[in-house]
């Protein structure tokens, strides 16, 4: 009988061992579904919030370009002589601060040290990066090909944008289909893309040896007698030209020529949102989109070497951040013009300030890259908006082009 008491004695400790095992097992993984569900719903929380400040930043990008058309429309020349304009949007910083300044304390401002309201958390933030799309190079080939120099100069900005030799390993490898594309076509296939006929066109235009220079006449392309669906009637994914303009930056992945190594290269100095009609905006400090519109207003035929001098073009950026007090104020055609002939550099004047000139000194097209930022969450909003002014309107938000959360 002893011998018994003491087996069932050792039985009930197993059983409560075990017992105590599952019971600590099932506590641990309660606690931990509940510390995961309270994550997730944090981070639900932060991402809501992120997400609609990076739009409070959105709306706000969109008022400070609002009043820089007012600013824009209403400065008038004195004395025939144009007065430089501040580019608010250069001058004041898009974030937290101004929207503490504008709504006095709203929710949407940087709370204070021990302050932070309930509704905002203390790490909430935003911050806006606003870009000027008619300072890049225009890749909608569908300006009239027969009147203006809006066309040319597009077509020669784009030429100087691919035909620096580093850039030579883009072109001289094939492509998934086993095609080669050299730069000459691929302005080719950026015309038929946009054009309206079924026809593959051809390139006029003489060019440099050993250099960047290229000659364009006033009617850069040519009817040629191929099909221009030749690109895409490969493969097993196979379509036909859009022959209709493009309506983002990511329909030029379905442009013959056009991938992720070229995009990586040339994607952020590219638009394709601009009008039709939309001259090219000169207000600029970087020295290669200088370059460019020194280009482009040079005298023809391009034989000129100071036009590829690197001392020439360092002269030429350092005049221009004087000018504009490092890019903050503008400039016009014409004083841009007397800079490029201030270093040397022979400028038609016809191309600067005849009619149908390609060149402007204001905007109405910008990117605004606005990042919301709660905890951990980030939330990108990616928008491409108008300033058209509308009749009788003193201040518009303008009009969104695209928009893509990121």
């Amino acid at each position: 009988m002893r011998n018994a008491r003491t087996a069932e004695r050792g039985a009930a400790l197993l059983i409560v061992t075990v017992a105590v095992a599952v019971l600590t097992a099932l506590a641990a993984d309660l606690a931990y579904e509940a510390r995961v569900s309270l994550q997730i719903a944090a981070n639900e929380r932060n991402e809501v919030q992120a997400t609609y400040l990076a739009k409070s930043g959105v709306a706000l990008g969109r008022l400070v370009l609002s009043f820089q058309q007012e600013i824009d429309q209403l400065q008038a020349p004195v004395q025939g002589i144009p007065m430089p304009r501040p580019q608010l949007w250069k001058l004041v910083p898009v974030g937290p601060e101004l929207a503490d300044a504008l709504l006095a304390g709203a929710p949407l401002a940087r709370p204070e040290k021990g302050a932070a309201p309930a509704a905002v958390p203390a790490s909430g933030a935003f911050d806006v990066r606003i870009d000027d799309e008619g300072r890049k190079v225009n890749a909608q080939l569908e300006a009239f090909n027969d009147t203006g120099n809006l066309l040319p100069a597009q077509v020669l900005a784009l030429w100087q944008l691919i035909c620096d030799p580093k850039w030579d390993p883009l072109f001289d490898r094939e492509d998934a289909d086993g095609q080669r594309y050299s730069r000459a076509d691929l302005l080719i296939d950026l015309r038929d893309w946009v054009d309206e006929d079924a026809v593959s066109s051809a390139l006029s235009a003489s060019f440099v040896p050993n250099s960047c220079q290229i000659l364009v006449p006033q009617k850069p392309f040519e009817s040629g007698f191929g099909d221009e669906n030749r690109p895409y009637d490969r493969g097993d994914d196979r379509y036909r030209a859009k022959n209709a303009r493009m309506d983002s930056l990511d329909e030029l992945y379905l442009v013959a020529g056009v991938g992720d190594a070229f995009m990586a290269a040339f994607g952020d100095q590219l638009t394709v949102y601009l009008a039709r009609d939309e001259q090219q905006n000169v207000n600029t400090t970087d020295p290669e989109q200088l370059r460019r519109l020194a280009q482009a207003m040079a005298e023809q035929p391009p034989d000129q070497p100071k036009l590829d001098d690197p001392l020439t073009l360092a002269l030429l950026q350092k005049a221009v951040v004087l000018k504009t007090f490092g890019g903050i104020l503008t400039m016009s055609p014409a004083e841009l013009a007397q800079m490029v002939q201030a270093v040397g550099i022979t400028v038609d004047q016809a191309k600067v300030t005849g009619p149908s000139s390609p060149f402007t000194d204001s905007s109405k097209v910008f990117r605004l890259r606005s990042a919301g930022r709660v905890g951990d969450v980030n939330k990108t909003l990616d928008v491409i908006v108008r300033m058209d002014k509308a009749q009788g309107v003193v201040v518009t938000p303008g009009k969104i082009l695209h928009w893509r959360e990121e």
